[in-house]
């Protein structure tokens, strides 16, 4: 640690210079930056960097200034690098993609890291320069500026780099921040022991800078410097013993000692809050005061030159010998143990404005600070009441019980804890109504300020209303209106109370922006009525052990909702309503213990993700989502989906992925970018084939024909016959969804799905999808492409498919990538693709399995492929099974029309052949095989002999380079069971045979030509 003695920022900037110059191999290439104990140390970084020395100039290339001392995540430091740097816009687009990433996968703000490619970019802007990146860290971790694309320790290039940095900013003091500065930083800071003068200054630098942070803040240095000290001074003194409640009340304090000024208008008395409460919240908004809320700040204080006399704190030190006088504004007094107030102790108390009591004894009903005609804060904290013998004879005694009313008219502020401070409030009336029109906040906490009804309605121009667990209710239950006409509220908080069985309406509260009802455990429902569309925030949280009674939740048409708290055990909910919110992303996880059956999210435009329990919602039979990318519909135990975005799938399924989020039987998901209304259950027609009627119904439903259809030159071919899906006397099923059916549409891409988390889920759908139809689709190379197949338990496997049909999709290359680690396709009985028209394959080729696989395509029974023009090959036979035969072991039918480039249908390699008889590999089940203009195809599998034992048809049209066809077991077969081949005449003349022994005779089968297959040719020339 280095220490320099300076007493101002040019000093120190001086003093700093040669540290930043030094670029020998000795010499720390990161430089912390402490300051006065923490203060001026954001205004020395600026300095540097906004009006740097020549000789600095002279020595870096570039100098990059970031301030990032209100933190979110790494991600805000590194976007403000690359606006230094002037990246392009295509990078700088980046951000917003892998904040729309994070969004979707759930990510919090504060956990978003550095863009990878971005660090490339950052480093390739900067590489061959000499660079100083000056920043302001408001985190509580050092940084790796490595990750943000800016290596302080770079092999490939001599040019140097340095940082200089801090902690502080933002009047950020807590020293123990400094220790997690480690030993590669340089740590300078200023020495300690300076004047009151100098520390003043030091002081007003700091507030200097924290007035340039908000466009908003119309507050002078000068008054955000008292400000400033008027914490510091305070915290000192008494942070040990009074609780301040900087957090709550700072702002408060400032406006109500008079610091930052409030002017009344002419004739009517209401604030002209613009001129004072705006402004110290602006500035509560930009001071970090956590540290002082957790008294982490303790010594500064004793350096600072406080205004004798105008903020005094009595404690049990000072011996009630510090008491306020005439130029006091502020007053605190606390004790450990409850004290009575002397009689005399606020006889010079008239301008005291800030009065804070913790265990002090006095007359609740003629409070000894009675006097103190200007009080605008009140804050009681533990205080007793303390009856004089006359008083406690006549407890009834009218004008003395009003002094206690008229302290509560005079207050903008009133803060009540453990405190049962009954206020005499007359009936409502007329004056009742103008009564304490000035109080802008009330916070009670375990105590009460009324003795019987009391309406909140009367307060008109109350800000913030928390009444926390109340130790007396407030009004007579079933009353709902006593929250009417408050324009003016925006926070109310009612946490722990357990009284509220019914949540009074709140439709009257115009501008109530944030809603809290904490372990309100004997609440049993919110809205749908009676909330305000104004509301941003709510919350509804139970603790451990308690038994919350809500049943349902609806904030149903709040517009402007945006962060809804949801947790703890909560085994009665059973629905929740947030349509119509504005929600990004809703988090359920750690709702425990509920049984939450009903789920509604209609018109949510701004849902991205909805994070689960872990275990899910056992008992959630309703879902209904409507937003931008997803509408979800569930309804007598099925749930139909349609994703926009493939990314949300990660919402519909649980973060364990082994289960939908939904508690349904039937589960139909449709990815596309327009809607396609759900289909009802599809009506079944016959249809001959002969007939080339369409089946309506589901698209999966549909004969594989369509509307493209090449030129035909065979008269006696029907094409619907030659596609048709129902065969005579296969058992190969027909395309209809199945229980868990995904539909992959028009305009869905897998490009933007990159997040192990939404590669996970999309995995998930596809393993447990028993009927799969993708049609349509532009986007897609391969239904799942290389980055999408994941290692090990998350891989796409497909074993729950049975039915599958791809359908114009024209990008398509590999339709299924299959490089798979274990068996693939285990349920898989029927597919079907139609219209691929880049297709080079159905199954690529490559390591499909271990040694040893006799699952993967066990159960397939039928291939029916139409107009794949460049496809050449199918299903690779590229795995090794334990049995003999057993590769298709239950194919039956095969249909293949219009694929001009297909050469083979079933390559084989060598280690499917391992352990069989030499080039043999027999299909045991294969009936049908039907082949229309694949005039290319030599082999229909690449082996010396195909066998099908159980051969029955053979329709060949166009297929002139084939010369084989499958051999059967002809000691098997009567002469009436021999396998019909229709073909055309002059191929089967051509075929070659290897012998009856073989079972491969022209003698086996029984062919079939017909005498006009040919259409008739023109007699006379076209020419003319």
């Amino acid at each position: 640690m280095q220490r320099i003695d300076a007493t101002s920022v040019e000093e120190v900037v001086k003093r700093l210079i040669p540290y930043l110059e030094d670029t020998s191999s000795a010499a720390h290439k990161s430089i912390y930056f402490d300051g006065w104990s923490g203060l001026g140390a954001s205004a020395v970084l600026r300095a540097i960097a906004e009006n740097p020395a020549p000789s600095l100039r002279k020595k870096f290339d570039r100098i990059i200034h970031v301030d990032c001392s209100r933190w979110k995540n790494p991600r805000q430091l590194q976007r403000a690098i690359a606006d230094q740097l002037k990246l392009p816009q295509h990078v700088m687009d980046l951000f917003d993609r892998q904040d729309e990433e994070d969004d979707f996968s759930g990510v919090e703000e504060s956990s978003r890291a550095e863009v990878i490619y971005i660090g490339k970019e950052i480093y390739q802007t900067i590489k061959d320069l000499s660079c100083l990146l000056i920043f302001h860290n408001g985190s509580d971790d050092t940084v790796d500026t490595s990750k943000l694309g800016f290596p302080l320790y770079d092999w490939y290039n001599s040019n140097v780099n340095k940082v200089l940095w801090t902690f502080r900013g933002r009047l950020r003091l807590n020293p123990k921040i400094a220790d997690n500065v480690d030993s590669s930083h340089l740590n300078i800071n200023n020495r300690f022991y300076y004047s009151f003068e100098i520390w003043k200054v030091l002081l007003a630098t700091e507030a200097e800078e924290i007035t340039q942070y908000s466009g908003e803040l119309h507050l002078d240095g000068t008054k955000a410097a008292e400000c400033c000290l008027y914490l510091l001074s305070l915290n000192y003194r008494g942070g040990h013993i009074m609780d301040y409640n900087w957090a709550t009340h700072a702002c408060n304090y400032w406006v109500c000692d008079g610091i930052i000024t409030v002017q009344e208008e002419k004739g009517g008395g209401s604030l002209q809050e613009d001129q004072a409460w705006e402004p110290a919240a602006a500035l509560h908004q930009e001071i970090r005061l956590e540290d002082y809320s957790s008294n982490s700040v303790p010594g500064l204080g004793y350096n600072l030159d406080t205004p004798p006399n105008r903020w005094v704190l009595v404690t049990p030190e000072s011996d009630m010998k510090d008491k306020p006088t005439l130029e006091t504004t502020s007053l605190f007094i606390a004790f450990q143990s409850v004290v009575l107030l002397p009689d005399d102790m606020f006889h010079q108390a008239n301008k005291v404005q800030v009065l804070r009591l913790c265990n002090c004894a006095f007359n609740f009903s003629s409070p000894p600070f009675h006097c103190c005609h200007n009080l605008r804060f009140l804050g009681l904290d533990k205080c007793q009441d303390h009856r004089t013998q006359e008083a406690g004879e006549d407890k009834s005694n009218t004008s003395s019980a009003l002094e206690a009313l008229e302290i509560f008219q005079r207050l903008w502020v009133l803060d009540i804890c453990y405190i049962d401070w009954e206020l005499p409030f007359p009936t409502e009336s007329t004056r009742e109504q103008q009564m304490a029109m000035n109080i802008r906040e009330v916070h009670i906490n375990k105590g009460r300020i009324w003795r019987r009804n009391f309406a909140w309605r009367r307060l008109k121009n109350l800000r913030k209303l928390r009444v926390i667990e109340p130790t007396h209710p407030w009004s007579n239950k079933g009353e709902i209106d006593e929250f009417a006409d408050m324009l003016k509220l925006e926070i109310l908080d009612l946490s722990k109370n357990t009284m509220i069985q019914v949540l009074p309406s709140l439709c009257g509260a115009s501008s109530l922006k944030t809603l809290i009802l904490d372990d309100c455990v004997v609440l049993e429902q919110v809205g749908p009525q009676g909330l305000p569309p104004s509301l941003e925030s709510f919350s509804f949280a139970s603790r451990e052990g308690n038994k919350a009674k809500i049943s349902s939740i609806s904030l149903a048409g709040c517009s402007s909702l945006v962060n809804f708290t949801l947790r703890g055990p909560l085994q009665n909910l059973r629905g929740l309503d947030l349509s119509g919110t504005m929600i990004k992303m809703l988090d359920l996880r750690d709702v425990q213990d509920s049984c939450i059956g009903q789920i509604i999210l209609l018109r949510c435009e701004k849902l991205c993700t909805i994070l689960w329990p872990e275990k899910g919602f056992p008992n959630l039979s309703m879902l209904h989502i409507d937003s931008l990318v997803c509408h979800v519909e569930t309804e007598q135990q099925q749930a139909y989906a349609t994703v926009m975005d493939l990314r949300f799938v990660q919402s519909l399924v649980l973060r364990s992925n082994d289960k939908f989020c939904w508690n349904c039987n039937k589960t139909h998901i449709n990815i596309c970018i327009s809607s396609t209304p759900k289909d009802a259950t599809p009506k079944k027609k016959t249809m001959s084939y002969y007939s080339a009627q369409k089946v309506v119904g589901s698209p999966l439903h549909m004969p594989i024909v369509t509307t493209i259809q090449p030129v035909v030159c065979y008269k006696d071919v029907n094409l619907a016959m030659i596609s048709a899906i129902e065969l005579e006397g296969s058992s190969a099923p027909r395309h209809e969804p199945l229980d868990i059916h995904v539909e992959i549409g028009e305009g869905i891409s897998y490009a933007n799905v990159v997040s192990e988390q939404a590669l996970s889920a999309v995995s998930f759908m596809m393993n447990k999808a028993k009927s799969l139809h993708v049609h349509d689709n532009f986007s897609i190379t391969s239904v799942n492409p290389k980055h999408v197949i994941l290692t090990e338990a998350k891989e796409i496997t497909w074993n729950c498919l049975k039915r599958c049909h791809i359908k114009r999709c024209h990008k398509l290359n590999t339709v299924f990538s299959t490089d798979y680690i274990s068996s693939c396709f285990e349920t898989l009985e029927a597919f079907s693709a139609a219209e691929l028209m880049m297709a080079n394959c159905i199954w690529s080729r490559g390591r499909t399995a271990s040694p040893q696989d006799d699952s993967s395509f066990a159960e397939l029974r039928s291939i029916h492929l139409h107009y794949c023009p460049r496809l050449t090959f199918v299903l690779p036979l590229s795995w090794h099974t334990r049995t003999p035969y057993s590769h298709l072991p239950r194919l039956e039918t095969l249909h293949i029309v219009y694929c001009s480039e297909l050469r083979q249908i079933f390559p084989v390699e060598a280690v499917a052949l391992r352990g069989k008889p030499r080039g043999v590999l027999k299909f045991p089940k294969l009936k049908h095989i039907h082949l229309h203009d694949v005039p290319k195809l030599h082999e229909i599998c690449e082996i010396s002999r195909m066998v099908a034992p159980v051969l029955e048809t053979i329709r060949v049209r166009g297929c002139w380079a084939l010369k084989r066809i499958p051999a059967i077991d002809g000691s098997l077969r009567g002469q009436d069971s021999r396998p019909i081949v229709d073909c055309e005449k002059d191929w089967w003349e051509k075929l070659e045979w290897e012998g009856m022994n073989v079972g491969h005779d022209p003698s086996l089968f029984e062919p079939r030509h017909s005498m006009y297959y040919k259409k008739a040719l023109p007699r006379c020339s076209l020419l003319r």
